[in-house]
């Protein structure tokens, strides 16, 4: 039997009928609790005990028991709520670049079937292994729809104006954002599998390529207008210089209402070639 019930969905398993451990203190990665004391989280072959009538510990069920699995995320509206159960779901599944099981943290409930409060049974990276209790997102789907971001392109503006300088006059360079794409604090959303996944670009940091071999960076800063800007360079020789700036960005997602969270990846996009032309002054006397 098969229920779904809102974001969780419900499977009713036949077991032996023997002691059935409960949980005291459900809650989003709190201590996991149960008569025998503290759980760990469940491991792939320890949610391999559901199936076979068992909790995660290997002991049996006393009855029928039916299961649900729930992101380790509150839902709560608003980005005033604590991110630490996003993090922490995240985090608990993640080393590094390695993802373990489906990346994210859920929560298994247990019941009798069809009677009674849903119990915390424990937690687990492996929750697509608890019976009929597929989540909904997983790790892998929020890092491929951030790198599926139209991402807005940073171009190069330099100053003094029209994009051109004076050989050893300090050229300052500031970034314009594209009105096409996401920049940095703009929300991409996507519908996946009945939820709201949100995509907030953040800047990791720009790169500054500046046409004649030098380079700066990484750096967080966009750059500014004379005299208050930030990334000035000086050219040593007459000529035309390809410039662009290089943006590594990376995000936070949230399910729904809840948290922001960031993304554990990065993507680096290119930003367009600016041509700026640097000539030679030469002082002229005149009467």
């Amino acid at each position: 039997m098969i229920r779904l019930l809102g974001s969780m969905m419900a499977f009713a398993i036949l077991v032996p009928s023997t002691a059935w451990a409960q949980s005291s203190s459900p809650g989003i990665l709190n201590e996991y609790l149960s008569s025998e004391g503290a759980h760990s989280f469940g491991s792939l072959a320890a949610v391999g005990n559901l199936p076979a009538g068992r909790d995660l510990s290997g002991n049996p069920f006393a009855s029928p028991m039916e299961f649900q699995v729930r992101i380790s995320c509150p839902t709560t509206a608003g980005d005033s709520a604590s991110p630490a159960g996003c993090s922490r779901a995240v985090s608990a599944c993640t080393s590094g670049s390695a993802i373990t099981g489906i990346g994210l943290l859920h929560e298994i409930y247990s019941r009798p079937v069809g009677t009674g409060d849903w119990r915390y049974l424990g937690s687990t990276c492996f929750a697509d292994q608890v019976p009929g209790a597929t989540p909904t997102i997983t790790l892998p789907m929020i890092i491929n729809a951030f790198h599926l971001t139209p991402w807005a392109k940073a171009t190069l503006v330099t100053q003094p104006e029209g994009n051109t300088t004076l050989v050893g006059l300090p050229t300052y360079t500031r970034i314009v954002w594209s009105a096409a794409g996401y920049q940095p604090g703009e929300v991409d959303t996507h519908r996946l599998l009945g939820h709201t996944l949100s995509i907030r670009p953040r800047v990791d940091h720009h790169t500054y390529h500046f046409g004649d071999g030098s380079r700066f960076g990484p750096t967080r800063s966009d750059g500014g207008p004379y005299p208050t800007g930030d990334i000035t360079h000086t050219y040593t020789a007459p000529g035309t210089y390809a410039t662009r700036v290089d943006t590594t960005f990376t995000g936070d997602f949230r399910i729904d209402a809840g948290p922001w969270t960031p993304i554990p990846d990065t993507v680096t996009i290119t930003g367009p070639t600016t041509t700026v032309t640097v000539k030679t002054a030469k002082p002229v006397l005149v009467r």
